[in-house]
Order: C-alpha cells, then sequence, then structure tokens
C-alpha cells in the first residue's frame, strides 16, 4: 500500500528554481514512483556541520572490540573481524540533523561592552550530545568565543551538498 509522505531536505541553491532542480535530482535515486516538491523555503543556517562518520564508526567499533575481548567473546570478535568496513557504516546509527543556537562573543573597545550575535548551524548527530560533540569540535578549531544557547531535533531528513554541474553530468 502506498502512502504520502512529507519530509524536508537542504539543498544549496541560489534560487528557488535551482532548489528545485537539484532536490529532483537527488530524490529521483531514493525513490520510486511520483513526487512533488510542495514548498521550498530558505534556510537562516550560516553553515551545515556534518559528523565525521570514518571516526564515529571506528569509535563504535572499538568500543565493540573491546567489549568482546574483555568478555571472552570469540564469536563477537569473529563478527566483528569478518565485516568490512562498508558495512560497518552501512549498520550504523541513523544521524539527525539539529538546528543549533550559537551566540558569538565580542568585545566592543570603544563602549567596553561585550557584543552577543546569535548565529544558526544546523548539525548532524546520532544524539544530542553528539551534535554538541561536534559543536564543539568544530568551533573549538576557531579563535571565536562563543556560547551554545540552544539544540533542538528538527524533521530535516538529509542535507545534499553542493556539487557543481560538472560532477553532476560525471554520475
Amino acid at each position: 500500500m502506498q502512502k504520502k509522505v512529507t519530509e524536508q531536505y537542504v539543498v544549496p541553491a541560489v534560487s528557488f528554481a535551482e532548489a528545485e532542480a537539484r532536490l529532483v535530482n537527488e530524490m529521483v535515486h531514493y525513490l520510486s514512483g511520483e513526487f512533488d516538491v510542495v514548498e521550498i523555503d530558505r534556510c537562516v543556517f550560516k553553515e551545515v556541520l556534518f559528523m565525521d562518520w570514518a571516526n564515529k564508526v571506528l569509535e563504535k567499533d572499538s568500543e565493540e572490540l573491546a567489549k568482546a575481548v574483555r568478555n571472552k567473546d570469540r564469536a563477537a570478535f569473529d563478527k566483528w573481524d569478518k565485516e568490512s568496513l562498508e558495512d560497518k557504516f552501512d549498520k550504523g546509527a541513523d544521524s539527525l540533523w539539529y538546528k543549533a543556537k550559537l551566540q558569538f562573543i565580542t568585545f566592543d573597545e570603544n563602549t567596553e561592552k561585550e557584543k552577543r550575535s546569535n548565529v544558526y548551524y544546523l548539525v548532524e548527530g546520532v544524539s544530542l550530545e553528539s551534535a554538541r560533540k561536534n559543536i564543539d569540535e568544530v568551533m573549538g578549531g576557531t579563535m571565536i568565543d562563543y556560547v551554545i544557547c540552544s539544540v533542538s531535533e528538527t524533521k530535516i531528513m538529509d542535507v545534499f551538498e553542493y556539487s557543481s554541474k560538472k560532477e553532476e553530468d560525471k554520475s
């Protein structure tokens, strides 16, 4: 039985027409049958912070391997050893998308006052904690003083990264 669903996606584009074309181009690989783009809105996100999947999978695998060795569980160890890395990625936890509100803190030397400016990020994570960790990892590499004001789960299903027309033609 077919059922209509509404899902949210993020695609980079300079116009609504380009956004619709990019989304249709991406979704045709995942869907069979008809689908409609019913609404397009601008996002307020300054940047998208993707999760580093390789590290997350390896962290998870390291924990599983350590547990198998501690418990002398040969079957679990053999299973871990035989699976390919690609299979481990496929079996990894699904990512979620979080809207994060950060405040950048600057100091105005003329008025000698602290100024805070709100900035919104779209952050990938498998949990609220991993999204916050992702923010700290990215922002920790900058010189900006910041405060995480809020992090909330969104209904966004996926984010499609920008690819040039030449890259799209190759695939």
